[in-house]
């Protein structure tokens, strides 16, 4: 029986773990995070609140704070190694950070967010 794909949150996690014993600084941006078993009124309120303290719908899942020779920041938005496909919102987040200079990746997986990270700080992406 062939393995089940891993979930994007496996994903990242295990990601995260990997940042943590490198002592990488990562910070996610919680957009994709589960509120829980709430009524849709609670789970409404809930995320109205947090767009009204600057959640935005589409930004990149991650943000990598360490300096490589041409950047501050790397930004990751994750996905699953088979599936998974951009929303409109997160194409413009992408395109925005992009064309203002930042470093913005798509991760299919832990192992391809290892690799954009090394290439990242190795100054080679």
């Amino acid at each position: 029986m062939p393995k089940a794909v891993p979930l994007e949150s496996e994903e990242q996690e295990a990601f995260i773990n990997y940042c943590h014993t490198k002592n990488i600084k990562v910070i996610s941006s919680a957009n994709g995070m589960f509120i829980g078993n709430l009524t849709p009124r609670q789970r409404a309120k809930i995320i109205n609140s947090m767009k009204n303290q600057g959640m935005a719908k589409g930004f990149p899942d991650l943000m990598i704070l360490e300096k490589s020779r041409e950047n501050q920041i790397l930004f990751i938005e994750m996905k699953r190694k088979k599936g998974g496909s951009l929303s409109p919102e997160q194409k413009e987040w992408i395109k925005t950070l992009d064309e203002s200079g930042y470093c913005v990746a798509v991760a299919r997986g832990c192992d391809e967010a290892i690799n954009i990270l090394n290439n990242y700080l190795n100054g080679n992406y």
